[in-house]
């Protein structure tokens, strides 16, 4: 699934929070749909913030979609509450993006492995 970011069709200001870490008009793939009960839709998306390679979840109203086609191995994941994710089985697992974002080598090669295959597909 890929998106642009267009900032332009945004009429609540706080769906813009944290987006001047991606550039405006810009193509993303989304690696991760996440639905929060009684919130908004967010995707996750891949940026640069000094040099560096990272990841986060930004409100979905803030993004035209380019192309609907879903990475096959995306997985749905429903919580009691009600909320629930699109993305990859590993990375719904307990604890994963605690030791991915702590450094854990294997928690980042998983992110890896993941992030290619949805970059092959996307």
């Amino acid at each position: 699934m890929r998106v642009r970011v267009d900032t332009g069709i945004v009429s609540d200001p706080t769906a813009l929070q944290g987006i001047t870490a991606l550039t405006d008009g810009h193509e993303y793939v989304v690696l991760e749909i996440s639905a929060r009960f009684k919130r908004t839709t967010s995707f996750r998306i891949e940026f640069t913030e000094s040099g560096l390679r990272q990841s986060g979840l930004f409100d979905s109203r803030a993004f035209t979609i380019i192309s609907h086609t879903l990475p096959p191995i995306w997985k749905y994941f429903q919580l009691e509450s009600g909320s629930f994710s699109l993305c990859p089985e590993s990375w719904n697992a307990p604890g994963f993006w605690e030791a991915y974002h702590d450094g854990a080598p294997r928690a980042i090669a998983v992110y890896e492995d993941e992030r290619a295959a949805i970059l092959l597909r996307s």
